[in-house]
């Protein structure tokens, strides 16, 4: 009796341990006396109840005392809620998602924070503050979602000019993600379809605005993302005045920005992600790269990412779209 005791202790305490991982719902099995049987779990091949496979739990589960007889008969079972399906394609709980589908308020583009970039493009003003906020919100409990991206341009080194804000691009949108429920059987493919406004929110004749309606199809797949864009530009008058508020504030935007982006992501050893983005108009010949890297702050229960940036091409800011631009910078991630 004082052995069986001791098993069942060790069983209780095994279990509760184990319940504190996200994903192990299961209630623990109660002890009963030692003249009692215990059943066997009629499908030896489904989970077992801490979390192991199949295949480990003859290796890890308690032994069971040898007076302790085994009753092929199945006993009745109360059934549980099953546990909440997370929508998570990467499986480190601690690192941020490639592609979020979450309710409510949640992450949408890379968020950053750059103290410092340098760019030779400027002339006498070289070093800025460059930083991006980005999130979006679920609609109606389905996969529609309102979001809203901002990317500034702080000149806060240049105090002969009282610091200014060179460029900020605003940039709200409305789109809707489908992602199959069996995405094994579809090859991790997803796809978005929305609409997007851009502008810098500035007076003529530094006013700069567009507006698209996008496709993109994507593959979120351990841990590494695949995500093709592609838009149509709704067409504006550029044969109106300059003065006119009405006019194209910014004509053949495509033939620098093209029409369709290729980005790829790839997180790598210590939670480590590496984040490339190319556009490219075949035509014309212009486009752009942008190489991004980030390392936690630490391996275990990272607080924020150390942020490495580069740019090169055109279209990193509206105001000047049809200017190629090289930058640097270094800084702090919250979100990628």
């Amino acid at each position: 009796m004082r052995t069986f005791h001791i098993v069942c202790a060790g069983t209780v305490l095994l279990s509760a341990g184990c319940v504190t991982a996200p994903e192990k719902q299961d209630a623990p099995q109660a002890c009963t006396p030692a003249s009692t049987t215990i059943a066997a779990s009629p499908a030896t091949t489904a989970a077992a109840p801490w979390g192991f496979s199949p295949s480990l739990r003859g290796s890890l589960a308690p032994a069971l005392p040898a007076d302790v007889a085994v009753s092929s008969a199945p006993t009745p079972t109360t059934a549980l809620p099953k546990p909440e399906r997370r929508s998570l394609f990467l499986p480190d709980p601690d690192a941020y998602d490639i592609v979020s589908a979450g309710r409510g308020l949640s992450l949408h583009k890379p968020m950053f924070l750059m103290p410092y970039t340098y760019s030779p493009t400027y002339e006498g003003r070289q070093a800025e503050v460059v930083f991006q906020l980005s999130f979006k919100q679920r609609l109606f409990g389905i996969p529609l979602y309102a979001a809203y991206s901002q990317k500034s341009f702080w000149q806060a080194y240049n105090s002969h000019e009282s610091s200014p804000f060179r460029e900020t691009d605003y940039n709200p949108e409305l789109f809707y993600r489908y992602i199959p429920a069996d995405r094994a059987r579809w090859y991790h493919l997803g796809a978005d379809v929305g609409f997007e406004h851009e502008s810098n929110g500035r007076g003529l004749p530094d006013s700069r605005s567009w507006n698209r309606f996008y496709a993109a199809i994507f593959q979120a797949e351990d841990n590494h993302l695949l995500y093709w864009k592609w838009w149509y530009r709704l067409p504006e008058n550029d044969s109106l005045p300059p003065t006119d508020p009405q006019r194209d504030d910014n004509p053949h935007i495509g033939t620098y920005y093209g029409y369709s982006e290729l980005t790829y992501e790839q997180q790598l050893w210590g939670k480590q992600l590496a984040r490339a983005m190319v556009r490219f108009n075949p035509v014309t010949g212009k486009g752009a790269v942008n190489l991004q890297y980030t390392i936690p702050n630490r391996a275990s229960d990272p607080d924020f990412f150390w942020f490495l940036y580069l740019w090169q091409g055109y279209g990193e800011d509206l105001l000047n779209y049809n200017h190629s631009t090289t930058r640097v910078g270094v800084g702090v991630s919250l979100a990628r």
